[in-house]
């Protein structure tokens, strides 16, 4: 897509996003996504909303919260055909300092194998959203927290939060004709790509992303990550529309939660 191109239907994402913002929500400048005449910024280090947790239990998980309450409540529902769950979420991001997301989750302790398929109910969604796969050690906005995850236009990363209120650090992946591409801008010929699959293994303080690229069977991509979380964490799934007050969904299928290593399929 040519840069010229590229603005014009950025700037009428924004505008399809400002027209369905409901009335009397003001959305301060740091949440509003990058565009040819913004540029995103850290919330001030000071800036925290409490987890709203609604307490309904959705599929296997034992309940939801707005991480971050967004300035719109979120929302889910489950099909126990294909083990999925749509997800309805605003939300600024899930990154710098703190997220706001919709999340569903589960308590556990020790190693865990989690991973889904990823599809979007509204294909030509803002591009930066991303539907995530999440281990945290609270529902605070801020805090630490291991998660992959996979963003609307294609990218994957293996992203953590080390240290509560600090910024998240990330490996990202693009694919293409020779597999996982590390890092940069997504070309233009990338967008709109996905991974077929997308997991995370837990094993002791090490954390490894999981990928089928193209329906092959699943694999370690790139290298993995080792935090400490103590247990109880929450473990789980979500998604954040990338803005901060328009709400937007994802789809994760056949949903695969076992409180072990290894059983990522």
């Amino acid at each position: 897509m040519q840069p010229a191109r590229f603005a014009s239907v950025l700037v009428l994402l924004m505008a399809q996003a400002a027209v369905a913002q409901p009335p009397g929500i003001v959305v301060p400048d740091w949440a509003l996504p990058d565009s040819p005449t913004h540029k995103q910024v850290a919330p001030p280090p000071d800036f925290h909303r409490d987890p709203v947790t609604v307490n309904r239990p959705i599929g296997i998980f034992e309940n939801q919260s707005d991480v971050g309450a967004a300035l719109v409540p979120g929302d889910a529902s489950y099909d126990a055909a294909d083990h999925s769950y749509t997800i309805t979420s605003a939300g600024y991001n899930i990154w710098y300092t703190r997220d706001e997301f919709r999340y569903l989750w589960k308590k556990m302790s020790g190693d865990v194998s989690l991973a889904a398929s990823i599809s979007w109910p509204d294909p030509a969604g803002f591009g930066d959203r991303k539907a995530a796969l999440v281990i945290r050690a609270g529902l605070n906005d801020d805090a630490v927290e291991v998660l992959a995850a996979q963003h609307g236009a294609g990218m994957v990363h293996l992203a953590r939060r080390e240290v509560a209120n600090t910024r998240i650090k990330d490996m990202e992946y693009r694919v293409g004709s020779r597999g996982g591409l590390l890092g940069g801008a997504t070309p233009d010929s990338l967008v709109g790509l996905h991974a077929s699959r997308i997991g995370i293994e837990k094993k002791g303080d090490t954390f490894q992303l999981w990928i089928s690229w193209q329906g092959e069977a699943m694999h370690p991509e790139g290298a993995p990550v080792t935090l400490h979380i103590d247990g109880p964490f929450y473990v789980g799934i979500g998604f954040a529309s990338h803005l901060a007050a328009t709400l937007s969904a994802a789809k994760l299928s056949n949903v695969v939660l076992e409180n072990r290593a290894g059983r990522v399929h």
